[in-house]
């Protein structure tokens, strides 16, 4: 496991935690043993226990500010991080050696609930930051930039298009109308405006993918080879018709009196292809149906529809790992207000 890989950089904040943990709990403890009564967060060591915790929290609220400020070369990042998470975890025990071991009343139990969910979303965070980039490593060969997942994936079905025209010659008539690719790159968001000699013209930044399984992914199609006609109008008719639109669902494109992007989301989701499963079985009974000659633009028609299916667990993935930022750094805010709250009621009723 990667902690166990770098426990030499984890073990000094580890021993440091455990220690402020232990030495709060021994201390509140004999104070309470020595006093004849119950502990509580109004006794000397209640006090420096909080005051511990609540500077904790207040470090821990200091990762924002210092990555606006990161140019400046401030204490190393992964001491820092390494720092804020063992520190950050040592905030419940002392929080609830502060207490006295209880809950208390409403905004003391609020602010033990606000703490508890951004330990729990950031020991989540964690986790699956030391997951899933390993997962996508070894599960996600078409990997690519995630926000230009559209982009590549237009790039991917023009490429489809002259494949089968090279092979089987122009889409037959009465098929599927296909959508019109030919000008995406100055429609595309990502579009930017760049200068060659005194020119400006658009440019779009087509994001790489990342093949670490290159079997069957590129073919040369011999203009003069044998091919059968009627394996070309099959196979420009399941790809105008499943295919292609499963490769750019989701993507806003103009379809003329062809489709509308809502019919293209509905579509896909009925799509034979959907699933990796579905995908095999599907291309599986394709091959049936088409000649030997065929079956190298079988091959890479299905390895255009898993790139596609692997761009769909690469955006879920990428999700995770970022979506629990939102939830952990709100939380973290209302946390430390109510916190600075709470220590001026423990001020003024002292």
């Amino acid at each position: 496991m990667l902690l166990v890989r770098k426990l030499k950089l984890h073990l000094g904040s580890i021993i440091f935690a455990c220690a402020l943990i232990a030495a709060g709990a021994f201390w509140q403890a004999w104070h309470a043993n020595h006093a004849n009564r119950s502990p509580t967060g109004s006794s000397l060591p209640g006090i420096v226990i909080g005051s511990v915790a609540a500077g904790i929290i207040l470090f821990e609220l200091l990762l924002w500010p210092r990555k606006w400020l990161r140019r400046f070369r401030l204490f190393p990042t992964k001491y820092w991080m390494v720092a804020h998470i063992w520190l950050g975890l040592a905030t419940g025990p002392l929080a609830y050696i502060h207490s006295g071991y209880r809950l208390g009343g409403t905004f003391s139990t609020t602010l033990m609930v606000l703490l508890l969910f951004v330990l729990l979303s950031g020991i989540y965070g964690w986790v699956i930051q030391m997951v899933l980039p390993r997962w996508m490593l070894g599960n996600l060969p078409y990997e690519t930039i995630t926000g230009q997942i559209d982009d590549v994936s237009i790039q991917a079905a023009l490429n489809a298009r002259r494949m089968l025209t090279v092979a089987f010659g122009p889409k037959p008539e009465g098929l599927q109308k296909l959508p019109n690719l030919d000008s995406f790159a100055s429609d595309m968001s990502g579009a930017v405006t760049v200068k060659k000699g005194r020119k400006e013209i658009k440019a779009i930044v087509i994001g790489a993918v990342q093949r670490r399984d290159t079997k069957g992914l590129n073919i040369e199609v011999d203009s003069g080879s044998e091919f059968n006609a009627e394996d070309g109008r099959e196979l420009w008719r399941q790809y105008a018709m499943v295919i292609e639109p499963f490769v750019l669902r989701g993507i806003p494109l103009s379809y003329g009196e062809a489709t509308s992007t809502q019919t293209q989301k509905e579509t896909s989701l009925k799509s034979p292809i959907s699933t990796r499963q579905k995908m095999i079985d599907w291309f599986s009974m394709l091959r049936d149906s088409c000649s030997s000659s065929a079956q190298p633009i079988v091959n890479r028609l299905e390895k255009l529809t898993e790139q596609r299916l692997q761009y769909d667990a690469q955006r879920r993935a990428q999700s995770w790992l970022h979506g629990w930022i939102a939830f952990h750094a709100s939380t973290s805010v209302v946390l430390g207000v109510l916190l600075v709250a709470h220590i001026v009621l423990a001020l003024k009723y002292m």
